[in-house]
């Protein structure tokens, strides 16, 4: 039971930091993010810091929803255990 819980606060902590993880950028990528840039074809435009910042912050957004649900998953065990 102990052992669960310890998970389910680990796993909770770990959904938070991947959900925080896009908020926090330097000066040089603010920059680089603000700069308008002219794309041609789909292929550049998935190279533009702007759509590469997004695509990332949308892998962490989703590891991050995985571990708060498993972590809430947990919790719910715990209480019917």
């Amino acid at each position: 039971m102990k052992l669960l819980s310890i998970i389910s606060i680990v796993l909770n902590l770990l959904g938070s930091f991947c959900f925080g993880r896009g908020l926090f950028i330097s000066e040089e990528q603010a920059l680089d993010l603000g700069v308008s840039k002219w794309g041609g074809t789909r292929e550049q435009n998935l190279k533009l810091p702007a759509v590469k910042d997004r695509l990332t912050q949308r892998k962490w957004g989703i590891a991050g929803v995985c571990f708060v649900l498993c972590g809430a998953v947990v919790s719910v065990l715990i209480l019917f255990l």
